[in-house]
């Protein structure tokens, strides 16, 4: 077993409710009835909040402290950059709290839930091609 097979299985898990979002992100369907998007967001930072804190607390600081030099800069970029990536999703999360937000502006919803995902999925493809796969190679 590899050292960041977990973290792989929470972002195959991220993927296939990302996956469930896009599929619902009609903006008329959510106009009549926004409950089954919210539910998938909702679902979606639960399992990624709880993600980053299994990173923030046992993950980055053993690859922070670690002896390999290039382990410890590449954690620490991830870092610093899931650091303004955590504020944009912040940001997201207080613009659309629940259905009723999402029935405001369901178009700007679906558009904004679009570019959040592109970036879920950029940000988790290269933490396992040039992060995860660094942290099996050194551990």
């Amino acid at each position: 077993m590899r050292p960041t097979d977990t973290y792989r299985k929470h972002h195959q898990e991220l993927r296939a409710i990302a996956d469930r979002i896009e599929a619902v992100l009609d903006a008329a369907a959510i106009a009549r009835d926004p409950t089954a998007a919210a539910l998938a967001v909702r679902e979606l930072f639960g399992k990624f909040s709880i993600h980053l804190a299994l990173e923030d607390n046992s993950l980055y600081p053993r690859c922070l402290r670690h002896d390999d030099d290039g382990l410890r800069r590449v954690a620490q970029r991830f870092q610093t950059e899931m650091g303004d990536l955590g504020q944009r999703f912040d940001t997201y999360k207080r613009s659309w709290p629940g259905p009723l937000a999402i029935t405001r502006d369901p178009p700007r919803f679906v558009a904004d839930t679009i570019a959040m995902l592109q970036q879920l999925k950029a940000r988790v493809g290269r933490e396992e091609s040039e992060f995860y796969d660094l942290v099996d190679k050194v551990a």
